[in-house]
């Protein structure tokens, strides 16, 4: 799978932010009525904020998360696509380190690319369940506590939304252990929540270990970025499975 390395992937979050901002300004009170006439709804993000944007009435403020898919049943979304998360992480600090090393000394593309993917693939080999654990429970749990998060579908204008904090994820998160399942990706795996009884249960998130910019831009081959290093996202597959899994604590409007 190709992943867009030239900004318009950002580009069309911001769009679908000020879309859902809209959308909210007119039909907020439908889903949370306590609202009162006055609220306002507020851009946020870029560095200082998880939040995407907030919708304050007074001295209430509610976080909002928001999550774009052109069609819901396809694709993913980011939980976490962080460098910090990356240089925290021992097993991932390998590759951190080997994707600088080979940025200051390869200038071949393809050599680049397969050292980046060999680094990737036996980081993957080695993370721990304490480590994926971590990453989960300070990135994804600790940073959506409190937070509505909102799915839209741009195709169709649908939206979803629903409390991290009930969602089967976060309680996995909290309380099962992360398995990590190689398969057919080299940069990439699946990640299972074992629980204490033994049962595995699949929640649909991806563990992806990569540049944030690509190779061209690790070697100095690249126009549109100057810089790459390496990152760990964690990701949100079947996204119609997340949806169904929260049964009635997630509202569509």
């Amino acid at each position: 799978m190709a992943y867009k390395t030239d900004g318009s992937s950002h580009s069309d979050g911001i769009s679908n932010e000020q879309n859902l901002i809209e959308k909210l300004q007119e039909q907020a009170r439908e889903l949370y009525p306590n609202l009162s006439d006055d609220f306002q709804v507020v851009k946020r993000g870029g560095t200082k904020f998880k939040q995407d944007m907030e919708i304050v009435d007074g001295d209430t403020t509610i976080l909002i998360s928001a999550k774009k898919k052109t069609e819901i049943g396809q694709g993913s979304f980011d939980w976490v696509n962080s460098s910090t998360a990356a240089k925290s992480t021992p097993t991932i600090k390998t590759f951190v380190d080997r994707v600088k090393e080979i940025g200051n000394n390869c200038n071949i593309k393809g050599t680049a690319r397969l050292g980046v993917m060999t680094a990737a693939h036996q980081a993957l080999s080695d993370l721990t369940s304490n480590e994926v654990s971590t990453i989960l429970r300070d990135h994804v749990a600790s940073k959506n506590e409190g937070m509505k998060i909102i799915i839209s579908e741009t195709s169709t204008g649908s939206n979803w939304e629903y409390s991290f904090e009930d969602s089967p994820l976060y309680d996995a998160i909290q309380n099962h252990t992360p398995k990590v399942v190689l398969g057919n990706g080299i940069d990439s795996a699946k990640v299972v929540f074992q629980t204490k009884g033994g049962e595995t249960i699949d929640h649909g998130i991806r563990i992806r270990i990569v540049t944030n910019n690509g190779i061209g831009a690790l070697i100095g081959q690249s126009k549109a970025n100057k810089s790459s290093i390496g990152v760990v996202k964690i990701q949100q597959d079947n996204i119609p499975g997340l949806i169904s899994g929260l049964g009635n604590k997630i509202r569509k409007f």
